[in-house]
């Protein structure tokens, strides 16, 4: 074995460790091509904005100097502190952008809780300008019995996009309409239903974010939020 294969060399733990996440794989790779993937997965995680406990105990003492001082400037203590304590780096990347140049893991999730809010704003303002016998048909065909109303997250298995969610629209002010219950407890996942919803919104229109939904595509989308 030359010295460049000796400095690879693995122990049978961490081989097993490997064949582990090999099984769990669609494409089962090899274990070489295990072994790159997982180095490639690593390296981005540590090219990674994440705060780490010095990082985040640094920052909220000075927020807490800042405001004992009574200091004025870009950057809201409250905001920065409320930030750090809930884990939200994407909401202090939102709101300065400046601080950061690279994107962070929960980048994606924050976009697809936006787009989300986005769609039930549209739903609920769309549904409220139906006249009557719309609306009446609306509820009878979709199964409600009430008004439609966005039904938040699975506090068990979404945690995170429920925490978003609370972040965005009480903390950042976004999308009024949902202050105090854009994190209610659905009870049941609900993120794939509105990544079904969503595909079913685009198939309506590029315009169908810029206009009130008919009774019709309510129907619509409704069918897919049950299925």
């Amino acid at each position: 074995m030359s010295h460049a294969e000796s400095e690879f060399a693995l122990g049978e733990e961490l081989l097993g460790r490997i064949d582990a996440w090999r099984s769990v794989q669609d494409a089962r790779p090899t274990r070489s091509q295990a072994v790159v993937e997982l180095i490639k997965a690593g390296l981005r995680g540590s090219a990674s904005s994440a705060l780490s406990l010095g990082d985040k105990l640094t920052l909220t003492i000075l927020c807490e100097i800042n405001r004992k001082v009574g200091g004025e400037g870009m950057i809201d203590s409250d905001f920065l502190e409320a930030a750090i304590q809930g884990g939200h780096n994407w909401a202090i990347e939102w709101q300065h952008p400046s601080l950061s140049h690279g994107h962070i893991n929960s980048q994606v999730t924050a976009d697809f809780v936006v787009r989300v809010l986005s769609m039930w704003k549209r739903i609920e303002e769309s549904f409220d300008q139906l006249a009557v016998p719309e609306k009446e048909r609306v509820r009878k065909e979709a199964g409600f019995s009430g008004d439609p109303q966005f039904p938040g997250w699975s506090s068990a298995e979404e945690a995170n996009y429920k925490s978003i969610a609370r972040f965005m629209t009480d903390r950042m002010e976004l999308f009024p309409m949902f202050e105090g219950r854009s994190a209610l407890d659905s009870r049941v996942p609900v993120v794939g239903r509105y990544k079904s919803m969503l595909k079913c919104l685009e198939g309506f229109g590029r315009d169908a974010n810029d206009r009130r939904l008919s009774a019709d595509e309510l129907v619509v989308l409704f069918g897919q939020a049950g299925s």
